[in-house]
């Protein structure tokens, strides 16, 4: 009977603990955001065309790493003509629904449509950062272009909140840095003379390239619950004397870095958009571990218990033949 005892009391013990497991709060149903990014001071390597400092905006969001820039530019012979670079970082308040074109830019898990219920829910994309390149045809009196013309780190600072209206600070990950090159090319009389890839069939497509490393998955964990934040880059929408004109061309490499094309209008722009997602996946706490694992020693202990008993029994019974 005192074996029986142990062994139900061992069994409870288990049963409480895998129904305090199920017992853990519900995820979060909304989440907020704050992204806080800039560019820090470009490298130019040379050639016709030259990095233009007095063009730098500085980055006055107090949340932003130190001493970035929300905008650079570059300048050939034609100066005061120039072409830039500008970046701008939204929260869950101020994200954008729809590109320059219409486009929707919030999507669901697997980006199987539109969501517009105005909450960051558990696979929705929503839009952090929007890169805008400006182009302008630039002189350079026959001097060669040197590619990669410029390389630059993006520096950003990402806020996760526990509530949509962004007072309840879940998860910081400050001062992430991501390198971004980019290729200038000259507007040329025919596609054919393009020196590179050229797919969106301008003359001549510029390219970015930056490493997929930089958009790997991070998580936290708040109330029983892992959130894995996943990111990726949306092709935007480019304008051809203002008016739009299609969009840029996201290109996954097999080597691990993105391409991003953007088309050569004169003048025009070209916009990327950096996405991001959660995922809420329940995870045991640790003394919920703790009863699992004592559940499960007490169910050894019992049932090794029940066995010397038997085994002494049958030994007394032994005795007696």
């Amino acid at each position: 009977m005192k074996t029986m005892i142990k062994t139900a009391g061992a069994a409870s013990l288990l049963a409480m603990a895998v129904a305090g497991t199920s017992a853990v709060a519900a995820p979060l149903a909304e989440l907020g955001f704050s992204q806080h990014a800039g560019f820090g001071t470009p490298t130019f390597f040379g050639g016709s065309l030259s990095y233009k400092p007095a063009s730098d905006v500085p980055n006055t969001d107090p949340l932003a790493p130190a001493g970035t820039n929300t905008s650079f530019a570059w300048e050939g012979a034609n100066d005061p003509v120039e072409s830039s670079i500008a970046i701008q970082s939204y929260n869950n308040s101020t994200a954008p629904t729809a590109d320059l074109d219409g486009t929707p830019l919030r999507y669901t898990a697997g980006f199987g449509g539109v969501d517009g219920d105005g909450q960051w829910n558990a696979g929705d994309w929503w839009v952090i950062d929007t890169i805008t390149q400006t182009n302008n045809t630039l002189t350079t009196l026959g001097g060669a272009v040197v590619d990669p013309l410029w390389v630059v780190d993006t520096l950003a600072n990402l806020r996760i909140y526990a509530d949509a209206a962004r007072t309840d600070l879940a998860y910081a990950d400050p001062t992430t840095t991501n390198s971004i090159s980019f290729n200038e090319t000259l507007n040329t009389d025919s596609e054919a003379a393009c020196a590179g890839p050229n797919p969106l069939e301008t003359l001549c497509d510029d390219i970015f390239t930056a490493s997929s490393d930089a958009f790997a998955p991070v998580s936290f964990v708040r109330d029983g619950y892992r959130y894995d934040l996943s990111f990726t880059l949306l092709a935007g929408t480019s304008t051809d004397n203002g008016v739009p004109a299609g969009t840029s061309e996201v290109v996954l490499n097999p080597d691990g870095t993105i391409t991003v094309y953007t088309p050569e209008f004169d003048p025009g722009t070209s916009s990327i958009h950096v996405a991001m997602s959660y995922m809420a996946t329940a995870v045991p706490e640790p003394s919920i571990l703790g009863l699992v694992g004592a559940g499960m020693l007490a169910l050894g202990f019992a049932g090794r218990r029940r066995k010397q008993v038997q085994a002494k029994k049958a030994e007394i019974g032994r005795a007696h033949v």
